[in-house]
């Protein structure tokens, strides 16, 4: 299976955005019940994408001249969540039952996912990878970037340890800079004025493509509509029980 990348690996001016992707095997089956490599951790992401991606090149077939290892680390984080539901599609094919419950009602169901139907929005230009804004409180610049497969680990550990400073933190992620300074810390952005914030997070959505993980559901008991995350990056999103018998 060949697919093209929201965002794409940028390398000597180049955007090599077309990746080809293999199924799951034996030895990806056993990093995901490794409790040593997934648990409190993504052990298993960077594993997958050495395993189960190839052939990294641009649409015009010129491939990239770089370790594979060693490419999957300048993925965008939507490369990485498009690239891990791929990898489940072209394992099991395109529908995926979902097990969710109602938050209104308390309901378990299961539900049908067609995950090739899923949004995908590239990068209208997929050169640029930064971006600045005006922050019209403090009077200052921020630079926000995209988000990449080293700084999902930094998330994960964010979210994860319950940071008393979970919503800087996690923003903080996405900032390049901020005015002179271009190491950023959570601190820096905790005295920021709630309007500076939503620009940059503004700012932040706007540069990246994207992959709409959130899926919308209707209750069969209480008929109210719900969301929930696909979570794509969980060792459960490639478990076979999850695929329809039908």
């Amino acid at each position: 299976m060949i697919i093209e990348l929201p965002c794409g690996i940028i390398h000597d001016d180049k955007i090599y955005d077309r990746v080809r992707i293999k199924e799951l095997t034996g030895r990806q089956q056993n990093y995901l019940v490794d409790m040593e490599l997934v648990a409190d951790s993504l052990g298993h992401v960077p594993k997958l994408l050495e395993d189960l991606t190839a052939d990294y090149q641009t649409a015009e077939g010129l491939p990239l001249d770089m370790p594979v290892k060693e490419a999957i680390w300048r993925l965008s984080s939507e490369d990485v969540e498009f690239i891990l539901l791929k990898i489940r599609e072209a394992t099991y094919g395109p529908v995926m039952a979902l097990p969710v419950a109602c938050p209104h009602c308390g309901l378990q169901q299961t539900n049908r996912i067609d995950l090739d139907k899923l949004e995908v929005v590239q990068l209208s230009d997929k050169t640029v990878r930064t971006k600045k804004v005006e922050l019209p409180k403090s009077e200052q610049t921020a630079e926000v970037k995209l988000l990449y497969l080293r700084d999902l680990f930094s998330l994960y550990k964010v979210l994860r340890d319950g940071s008393k400073q979970l919503y800087t933190g996690t923003l903080t992620l996405s900032v390049a800079k901020l005015g002179e300074k271009d190491e950023i810390t959570e601190d820096d952005l905790l005295d920021l004025p709630v309007s500076d914030l939503q620009k940059i997070e503004e700012a932040f959505t706007a540069l990246r493509g994207s992959l709409d993980t959130t899926i919308t559901h209707e209750c069969s008991g209480c008929k109210q509509d719900f969301d929930t995350p696909l979570p794509v990056m969980d060792p459960s999103f490639f478990v076979q029980s999850q695929t329809p018998k039908t």
